[in-house]
């Protein structure tokens, strides 16, 4: 600062030459730390803005990307319900054929007990010797239950021949199986 104030006074000397003259002797002696002053101010102005644009920058990327992945997200969704839906369709359509051919086997046991029935009699009335059938196989046949059910459940053995099925009528609300 003595050094500005030691200046200005020989300026003040020398005001004979107009503002002109001073304005040329003050930016010959005092412009190169004027100018690094702005590049400074000017540097970290530049910077900061810099900083900012980037950061604003990022953010929009970063809206950019949670975009972009809540489109995957639905888009995946989608997919994944209609695939749910066309597999709900296929079960009830596949239910519904079972219990059409549950329906059609019940039928025709009955129908082929009734045949052997017929024969029964018409070999007696005949007088020959009963003819043996060959057993029909077991039915109803045994439900497996849905997926969920079997993952809940505990593993299922496979039941020995005296023993009867889980779902059986025979069996008592009450007896204990130890």
């Amino acid at each position: 600062m003595a050094r500005f104030s030691l200046w200005l006074a020989r300026q003040h000397e020398r005001r004979a030459g107009g503002a002109m003259s001073f304005l040329a002797a003050f930016w010959h002696e005092w412009g190169d730390p004027i100018q690094w002053a702005f590049g400074a101010v000017g540097g970290w102005a530049g910077a900061v803005g810099q900083y900012r644009l980037r950061s604003q920058s990022n953010r929009l990327t970063a809206g950019d990307q949670a975009l972009r992945l809540l489109d995957t997200a639905q888009k995946r969704e989608s997919v994944l319900s209609a695939s749910y839906e066309r597999v709900v369709l296929l079960e009830a359509a596949a239910r519904a054929h079972a219990i059409a051919s549950a329906e059609t086997l019940q039928t025709v046991y009955e129908q082929a007990i009734g045949a052997r029935l017929q024969v029964h009699a018409l070999e007696a009335v005949a007088g020959h010797s009963l003819t043996e059938f060959p057993p029909l196989p077991p039915f109803p046949v045994a439900v497996v239950p849905p997926q969920s059910e079997l993952a809940d459940a505990p593993a299922l053995a496979a039941p020995d021949a005296g023993t009867a099925p889980l779902n059986s009528k025979t069996e008592k609300a009450g007896a204990s199986h130890d």
